[in-house]
């Protein structure tokens, strides 16, 4: 899963750029105000990413097949 993380004091949104495998906590800086932000990532957020992306998937196989 990738997050994208909002900062709560000045609203600039910014990616996670790792993997993130398992539920776990982590700290962030915020690129614009340099804030620091705690990360929490939780089994239901990754429940919800892999049913998003096994949507996707589902949606991107049916799209320009040949009939």
């Amino acid at each position: 899963m990738r997050a994208i993380v909002t900062c709560e004091c000045c609203g600039h949104r910014q990616a996670v750029e790792r993997p993130i495998r398992r539920p776990e906590s982590f700290h962030l800086i915020c690129h614009d105000c340099e804030g620091v932000l705690l990360v929490e990532v939780t089994v239901a957020d990754l429940r919800a990413a892999r049913s998003a992306a096994q949507s996707r998937s589902a949606r991107a196989g049916g799209v320009g097949s040949p009939a």
